[in-house]
């Protein structure tokens, strides 16, 4: 785990280097770095003090990844922000459509020493109002109305002319296509805020209906952008691709406490046969159940421009082609702040609102049926 974090975060050789006191012309592969760093970290806790404050920027946490950390939605992370719960480490800020957000980080050192008692005394607290700090783009409110119409207006502006390049240096085919690409990105978003809510205390039964109305928009344009130029349709299958399920009956429970086998599957492992003849004990495999098809669209002509969308292969097998008919690929990349399938920001739920982005989602499809 902390290897694939410390890889995941591209930190530069030479700084890995420098901390573990080795030359920088050292001609050590970086993988080897790394692992070497984990069994460091992994047996000696003041040194995993030390990385972690090495790295703390490198490290932070982000909204994402927070809400995933502590399992809690983002309307509860933001109001732990405002109480001052959870501490900011720095703002970010990234550039979309023309417009300037930002979103927050946090010390990993500190969100690792929350425990699950932590978070559920802080949900028993009375929930005050979120302020509007200015600071962050979760910070957003519709109580300014001046403002979030400027927001608006500076992002139509924008799109505007990013639809005009697209018709001009390319062509009506390629607009259609990416903007059909673009909208199906916020209906999977839209889908995501849905299901959120539906989550929550109290919540609506409409959540889930809502969820499920984009999750079919998304996959009806999916459908639609694969028969389209400039898209191509890759397979992604893990290691561990396959779902797998094993209740023990009771006699070989007791079998597996009386051999001192560590859990179930060490014991299948070394007894499955034993197992399969058994009419009590119950095994099965979902075959591909965590594999992805990948969909990417991209044009050379605008190199700047990329959509990429990943469906579950238990959800796409239904209407994308069979798994064998399409190149593999080796890696998917579902974090970060523009992941298909994150939560919206405030800030976006007020330029992109979800009325707003039914009819620009739908008029896109209907444009882009007209090239298939």
């Amino acid at each position: 785990m902390l290897a694939e974090l410390i890889s995941s975060r591209r930190i530069l050789k030479a700084k890995l280097l420098d901390f573990l006191g080795l030359p920088e012309n050292c001609e050590d592969k970086t993988d080897n770095i790394v692992n070497r760093i984990v069994s460091v970290l992994e047996i000696n806790a003041a040194e995993q003090q030390r990385f972690l404050e090495t790295f703390k920027s490198e490290l932070a946490v982000a909204p994402v990844e927070l809400e995933a950390m502590l399992k809690c939605s983002a309307a509860e992370r933001q109001q732990w922000i405002e109480q001052g719960k959870l501490p900011i480490l720095e703002y970010r800020s990234f550039l979309k459509s023309g417009i300037h957000l930002e979103y927050p980080v946090h010390d990993r050192r500190f969100i690792l020493t929350l425990t699950p008692a932590d978070i559920n005394n802080w949900r028993k607290e009375p929930k005050a109002p979120i302020k509007n700090n200015g600071k962050t783009a979760a910070s957003v409110s519709t109580k300014d109305p001046e403002e979030n119409e400027q927001s608006r207006i500076a992002f139509s502006s924008a799109w505007e002319k990013i639809i005009a390049d697209w018709k001009e240096q390319g062509s009506a085919e390629i607009s259609a296509t990416f903007q059909l690409a673009y909208w199906t990105v916020w209906a999977s978003r839209w889908a995501k805020e849905n299901q959120i809510k539906s989550q929550e205390i109290d919540s609506n039964k409409i959540y889930e209906t809502h969820q499920q109305e984009w999750y079919e928009r998304k996959n009806q344009a999916v459908k639609l952008l694969i028969e389209m130029p400039y898209a191509m349709l890759y397979f992604y299958r893990p290691p561990d691709a396959d779902k797998l399920y094993l209740e023990l009956c009771g006699d070989h429970q007791n079998m597996m406490k009386d051999d001192y086998y560590w859990n179930k599957w060490e014991f299948f492992n070394q007894n499955r046969k034993l197992v399969n003849r058994c009419r009590e004990c119950v095994y099965c495999e979902t075959k591909d159940y965590y594999s992805l098809y990948y969909l990417e669209i991209k044009s050379d002509k605008f190199p700047d421009f990329s959509f990429s969308y990943h469906t579950p292969y238990t959800i796409g097998r239904k209407f994308l082609p069979h798994p064998e008919t399409l190149p593999p690929v080796d890696h998917v990349e579902q974090d970060g702040i523009f992941r298909f399938g994150r939560p919206l920001l405030e800030q976006e739920k007020v330029i992109h609102t979800e009325k707003d982005v039914l009819l620009k989602f739908e008029a896109a499809l209907a444009e882009a049926k007209k090239f298939v």
